[in-house]
């Protein structure tokens, strides 16, 4: 992830210094301004590119690829949200899985549309809040989302590496500690690979990715649905629980869990047309987030009814239960995949705020 930050820093630096050097030649009356070189192509402006020259475009992501890229960092799943059952109760949890969007992300998802639609630039909600607020404030927003992308990332390398580790152990042999660094590294390349050919190539993989793990909840849903025995909102909460515990360590992961759906902004310039695109896309991916969560927490209540027994990792027992290993196996590799698929839009995202 270094690496990646270092290259995101070398390609602005290269831009400012075309641009600066564009400027200079200007302003001497020069009239023949060579062509950008390959090594100074990167994210700049419209306006930079009209006052250097114009170079060939970087290759736009369509709607669909552009949709996928965005649920697998806004949602990518329903894994991550177990504990909540436990902690809230499955019933509040439910209705913090209907709720919460609506005073949260959705509201969010409106703001990123209106601006996106009239500022469709490189860079962002960084790029809104530097123009809005100063340098300062730009500065703060860019580094703290880049503090929790580098956090983020590095977590998703070694859920995957978790995932597959356990994985292996149990159906093979077992896994030492190196081989599970050296799995969370070479994640790590491939998705540094990808992100260098584009962001072409980082939504083709997402909606590969995406389109698998969609189809394997669904079957999830489907098995769980129809061994329908129990009440799913039953109880409301955990008896005895402190309060704290029931609302406030729920709603915190609730809010969580809908979070992100600004970040794709910041490659706003790189989507086919932005002003129409994104809003297009936040309008499928909000109600899809929402589905993701809720119906998998629903039908597995229903079926099983043993929301104290729920943790990390839980939709692969419920599987089991369900479905045997030909279900259990599938979910499996979709929470690694869902792994993947974050760690893969979390680079993209956090590598084009100049």
């Amino acid at each position: 992830m270094a690496a990646l930050s270092i290259l995101a820093g070398e390609l602005s630096f290269r831009c400012e210094r075309s641009r600066r050097a564009c400027k200079l030649l200007r302003e001497s009356g020069a009239t023949n301004i060579p062509r950008p070189s390959s090594q100074d192509r990167g994210s700049v402006s419209p306006s930079s590119r009209a006052q250097c020259g114009a170079w060939p475009a970087l290759r736009k992501v369509s709607l669909l690829p552009f949709v996928f890229v965005m649920y697998a960092y806004a949602t990518g799943g329903p894994f991550g949200l177990e504990d909540m059952v436990t902690t809230s109760g499955p019933g509040l949890t439910l209705l913090y899985e209907l709720f919460i969007p609506l005073f949260w992300c959705v509201p969010v998802s409106l703001v990123t549309a209106e601006l996106t639609t009239a500022i469709p630039v490189e860079g962002g909600f960084y790029r809104w809040v530097r123009a809005g607020f100063g340098d300062f404030w730009g500065f703060l927003a860019g580094w703290w989302n880049w503090s929790a992308s580098f956090v983020l990332a590095a977590a998703y390398a070694v859920l995957f590496a978790d995932y597959l580790s356990d994985f292996i152990s149990i159906y093979f042999t077992s896994v030492g500690a190196g081989i599970h660094y050296a799995i969370a590294c070479t994640l790590v390349a491939v998705i540094c690979y990808v992100n260098v050919r584009g962001i072409h190539m980082v939504g083709v993989v997402s909606t590969i990715l995406e389109v698998f793990v969609l189809l394997v909840v669904g079957a999830l849903c489907v098995a769980a649905a129809l061994k329908w025995h129990h009440n799913p909102f039953s109880p409301l909460v955990p008896p005895h629980a402190p309060r704290f515990q029931v609302f406030g360590a729920g709603l915190a992961l609730g809010l969580w869990l809908y979070s992100g759906y600004e970040q794709l902004s910041s490659v706003a310039e790189e989507s086919g047309r932005a002003a129409e695109d994104h809003p297009r896309a936040l309008a499928i991916v909000v109600p899809l987030s929402i589905a993701t969560y809720f119906l998998p927490t629903l039908f597995s209540l229903a079926a099983l009814g043993d929301w104290q027994k729920w943790h990390t990792g839980y939709f692969s027992n419920a599987a089991q239960l369900l479905g045997g290993p030909w279900l259990a196996i599938p979910i499996t590799i979709a929470a690694m995949i869902g792994n993947v698929s974050l760690l893969n839009a979390t680079v993209l995202t956090s590598t084009r705020m100049p």
